[in-house]
């Protein structure tokens, strides 16, 4: 039974019926009534509608009442998942290593770099990274840590706080890191279960036409609910229709957002390497028949749900990322691909298996011990490092 919380009199004012259960249910419910699109019940009568992807960044980003913008922490033992940065600081030390390489080898071994740590959370890898770069002596890189969360950011400030005064770390909001100026020197951006947290845009293939998944208002229930609506985007149904093709029936997810977003952060940037972490495949895996409702679920303490209309803002909404349109927004906005693979590769080609250590230590909570688990379970544990992909790629501005 999910709790219900207080909803102000005046998002009920003049309504019958049962209360919407958040306080965010009241605010879509009347970004709904008030929309001009016209979507199809299930029942096949009109109804006012948003789009799916409308709805998601209302649940993820609202400023008030968004998953992404209040409440607790959203990652750890005590929010809803884990990510590969709170397994040890296996992927920190991986990815320190691999940086400070490449750093030589695109931008030269002098130049000071910028690593903006994007969607960073509490600042646990951005530590982990800055670590390993202490302990070999390396002091060219500064790290940003950007989060939208306000409670990451604290928990952020938190773990940085012996470095943010030496001005080698820094923690930043999404809106800051979005207007900053990062082309005066050579940047990382570090994009570590980011891509996954845009909002979506939901195609449907029924009775042979190409539609859209749209969001209404069941009044009886108080809830948001699903409809269907046309699809006025040009650019996916041609996508759609002359390329990757749906399946009578299937549901696919496409992240316009996603792409867009990439392609304004290329032109605040110079020199640069971009490294994507996240879950995700090929558009011919993500259109493949056995995936016929789509990847999107849901994640509330630590459980899985398919249904991203229950408690709006409180749970976490994703969707695998479709790594072939991002490379081909990439490649078009002059990015250069360097590496592409499964995490675990990534991990196991970049140096994890050399954090190893022989031990006689009989405490399982030893440094030793904990390390050497946390190496397994990112390269043979729950699944995490064949489902996880890494793609690299790089960006000149200047020429040698």
């Amino acid at each position: 039974m999910v709790p219900k919380r207080p909803i102000s009199d005046r998002f009920h004012a003049g309504l019958s019926g049962p209360r919407p259960e958040t306080p965010l249910a009241a605010v879509i419910r009347d970004e709904v009534l008030a929309s001009s699109r016209t979507g199809t019940a299930p029942d096949g009568t009109p109804c006012p509608c948003i789009l799916f992807r409308d709805y998601m960044a209302l649940c993820l980003y609202h400023p008030e009442y968004g998953y992404y913008r209040s409440g607790p922490a959203r990652i750890g033992r005590g929010g809803d998942f884990y990510t590969s940065p709170l397994v040890g600081d296996v992927m920190g030390r991986v990815l320190a290593g691999y940086i400070e390489r490449m750093a030589g080898e695109r931008f030269g071994p002098d130049a000071a770099v910028d690593v903006i740590d994007w969607g960073g959370g509490t600042g646990r890898l951005a530590a982990a990274m800055l670590d390993a770069w202490e302990e070999a002596g390396v002091s060219r890189f500064r790290v940003t840590v950007v989060d939208s969360h306000p409670v990451h950011r604290r928990l952020a400030e938190e773990a940085l706080a012996e470095r943010i005064p030496a001005e080698t770390a820094r923690v930043a909001d999404a809106e800051e890191a979005d207007a900053a100026d990062w082309s005066r020197r050579p940047a990382v951006i570090v994009a570590n279960e980011l891509l996954d947290a845009f909002p979506v845009r939901r195609l449907v293939r029924t009775g042979g036409r190409l539609r859209e998944w749209g969001v209404r208002w069941d009044e009886q229930r108080a809830r948001p609910a699903p409809c269907l609506t046309d699809c006025d985007d040009e650019a996916l149904r041609a996508w759609l229709e002359d390329g990757a093709r749906l399946l009578e029936g299937q549901t696919a997810e496409v992240c316009p957002d996603a792409e867009a977003w990439l392609r304004r952060l290329t032109a605040r940037l110079g020199d640069a390497l971009l490294i994507l972490i996240d879950y995700g495949d090929e558009t011919e895996e993500l259109l493949a028949p056995h995936r016929m409702e789509g990847t999107l679920v849901c994640y509330r303490r630590h459980t899985v749900s398919d249904d991203p209309y229950a408690v709006p803002g409180e749970q976490d909404i994703t969707a695998h990322v479709n790594f072939t349109r991002i490379r081909e927004a990439l490649t078009e906005a002059g990015w250069e691909e360097l590496w592409r693979g499964t995490q675990k590769a990534f991990l196991a080609e970049h140096g994890a298996l050399g954090l190893l250590r022989e031990h006689a230590f009989t405490d399982p909570f030893h440094p030793a011990a904990r390390r050497n688990r946390a190496v397994a379970r990112l390269l043979v544990g729950d699944g995490m490092g064949e489902l996880f992909k890494v793609n690299v790629f790089g960006l000149r501005r200047t020429r040698a």
